[in-house]
């Protein structure tokens, strides 16, 4: 039994490489063949299916070009704002002002206010500022300085006067104590232009009642006429003390017991037209025949 199986297992190993051998030996025919032998045999005889048909190329494939891929667009980069600069922030301070009960420290004293400026003492006059004043005509008529009348008064612009403010000027004490009130011209009118040649002319006006009155005219040339009247505002003046013909302009000025004007501004200026004095006959003078 063994040996009859032995002898039907070398049986069947001899059958496969008889069949083996066979395959082998057609695939080398079929390899020395040309393709165009392979071609005729095919359309003549077909191949049996166990062969294997040889090999043929496929024909190569063009290259076509290449889609490149679509830009990416990137945003712009943002510049970043300059930064505001950091705001110092302030720690709250300490609050010194605690106290307590029974404990006092060293007392600091409390500082005093400084003078800068202290109105003048020596100076007992004083003056209304009336419109149209300037330090520069206050200081002449008061015999002084435009630096000490400001010194004197605290007054911080030289230039800034306010009409009604009373300022110190030099004078005795108390001052002259005539009310500082308007003027006023009563005769001649300002501007007449009608006054004869010859007779009289009376100044009559209203103002600070002083204890003298200047009356100070100037004539056409040039020349001055004054004359001065005690505790009362008005005077009456011949024409043949001035003769001239022409325009006059004239003033009043208040003055004290010195003839010295007083804080009170002067009167004026007026004005008025007066006619040529006539010819005056000769006296005296023999006729002859």
């Amino acid at each position: 039994m063994i040996r009859c199986t032995i002898l039907l297992i070398i049986l069947l190993i001899a059958l496969s490489a008889c069949t083996l051998s066979y395959q082998m030996v057609d695939e080398q025919e079929l390899v020395s063949l040309t393709p165009s032998e392979l071609t005729a045999e095919n359309t003549d005889d077909p191949l049996p299916e166990d062969v294997i048909p040889p090999y043929t190329p496929l024909p190569t494939l063009t290259p076509s070009r290449t889609l490149l891929p679509p830009p990416t667009f990137e945003p712009p980069t943002l510049t970043p704002l300059p930064s505001l600069p950091p705001t110092e922030t302030f720690a709250p301070t300490l609050a010194l002002n605690t106290s307590l009960e029974d404990f006092h420290g060293n007392e600091t004293p409390s500082p005093t206010a400084t003078i800068v400026c202290a109105p003048r003492d020596d100076w007992g006059g004083s003056y209304t500022i009336q419109p149209g004043d300037y330090l520069f005509n206050l200081a002449q008529r008061f015999h002084t300085t435009v630096d000490e009348i400001a010194a004197a008064n605290c007054l911080r612009n030289i230039n800034i006067l306010s009409v009604g403010t009373v300022i110190k000027v030099p004078g005795t004490v108390g001052g002259s104590g005539v009310e500082c009130v308007p003027w006023e011209v009563l005769t001649p009118l300002n501007g007449m232009e009608s006054v004869p040649g010859a007779g009289q002319i009376t100044f009559n006006w209203r103002g600070p009642r002083a204890e003298r009155n200047l009356i100070r005219i100037y004539k056409p040339d040039g020349g001055i006429f004054e004359r001065v009247v005690d505790l009362r505002q008005n005077e009456t003046i011949d024409l043949s003390e001035l003769p001239l013909a022409g325009i006059y302009r004239w003033y009043v000025y208040p003055l004290d017991q010195n003839y010295r004007q007083i804080e009170c501004l002067e009167g004026g200026p007026w004005t008025f037209a007066k006619a040529a004095a006539p010819p005056t006959a000769a006296v005296g003078v023999p006729m002859t025949g």
